[in-house]
């Protein structure tokens, strides 16, 4: 089961292509990342497949299901690159209830929601924390955890590791291994492919619009570098993470 797709999606902005006839799939539980240069689409992506922009045309599908915009707000999630943009509340338990809330849930609900969230990003400790006291790699995985307690049926991350500093990174990285391992479905853009590669089971690249692979990251790493993007010299795909630092 595809948990999801597009068929020839486009974006066309004041004239500009943006990106164009995109056919995109990703499988349930996948871990995916989607790789490119800069302006070669993906964060427009990232939006239209969340809903907030409208594609010129083209569909896209949830488990099979073409979707609306206002359907894919609720089942698809988006962690901006600034995280701290996404943060409401006086608390990190009252950022990650915020969603909940909205959605007019009860209060039961709306806090096994919280718990279960905070729970899965290690953040029980954290819970009567202000934002502004909690380190870059904390933040972002409030920002995570709020979106968690939507329970969307894929989470999309745009930059997650943008300026973190490396034990930011490494938690954030261990979080995303931890909720591909817990059966979500991710599609990470990052354009840092090397510190978490390996995790990846599934690639997806850009290139002027243009989706131009999509497919097992295992098979498709080595192309990677035919389209400009960074890897470390003789470095095997299954060594490429920080983790193994």
């Amino acid at each position: 089961m595809m948990a999801l797709e597009t068929e020839k999606l486009s974006l066309r902005i004041n004239n500009r292509i943006i990106f164009d006839d995109v056919n995109l799939s990703l499988p349930r539980g996948a871990f995916a990342s989607l790789l490119g240069r800069n302006g070669a689409g993906k964060s427009q992506l990232l939006r239209c497949l969340k809903g907030l922009r409208r594609p010129t045309s083209g569909k896209i599908l949830v488990d099979g299901v073409e979707t609306t915009e206002k359907e894919r707000i609720r089942k698809i999630a988006l962690v901006f690159q600034s995280a701290e943009m996404q943060i409401v509340s006086e608390s990190v338990e009252r950022d990650i209830a915020f969603g909940p809330v909205n959605l007019g849930l009860d209060k039961a609900e709306v806090e096994k929601r919280v718990e279960d969230a905070m729970s899965l990003m290690d953040l029980k400790e954290k819970a009567k924390e202000r934002p502004g006291t909690l380190s870059g790699g904390e933040l972002r995985k409030t920002a995570i955890a709020g979106v968690l307690a939507m329970k969307p049926d894929v989470i999309m991350l745009d930059e997650p590791f943008a300026n973190l500093d490396y034990p930011s990174t490494l938690t954030v990285i261990k979080a995303l291994v931890d909720l591909h391992e817990k059966g979500f479905t991710l599609l990470v853009v990052t354009h840092e492919a090397e510190k978490f590669l390996a995790h990846t089971d599934t690639l997806l690249v850009m290139k002027e619009g243009k989706l131009v692979e999509n497919g097992p990251s295992g098979e498709l790493y080595e192309k990677l570098p035919s389209y400009d993007i960074y890897l470390p010299r003789h470095v095997r795909f299954g060594e490429l993470s920080w983790l193994n630092a």
